[in-house]
């Protein structure tokens, strides 16, 4: 069974990186604050890797948000491209 999803691993990427950009952090600080390394920052943000659940608590974390609202950002987005598939049919 294929799990992959591209549109859920991109949603959250951009979920990613806007929360970042909301808290006013670069990669490297947040990677500090979620013990984790720039370079799975950048991956997780461009959709080349996704997060397991204790990274998406790390960063969450890192962020100061509980999971509940980054995963928020994510379904939010996911709807918001629904909703644009739709309009092009």
């Amino acid at each position: 069974m294929d799990r992959s999803n591209d549109l859920l691993v991109a949603a959250f990427g951009e979920a990613l990186r806007d929360a970042r950009g909301q808290a006013g952090l670069t990669q490297e600080e947040l990677a500090h604050r979620a013990d984790v390394s720039v370079r799975f920052i950048s991956f997780l943000e461009t959709g080349k890797r996704q997060p397991s659940l204790s990274a998406l608590a790390a960063v969450s974390l890192g962020l100061g948000m509980q999971m509940s609202n980054l995963v928020m950002e994510v379904e939010k987005r996911l709807a918001a491209h629904d909703v644009h598939a739709e309009q092009e049919q």
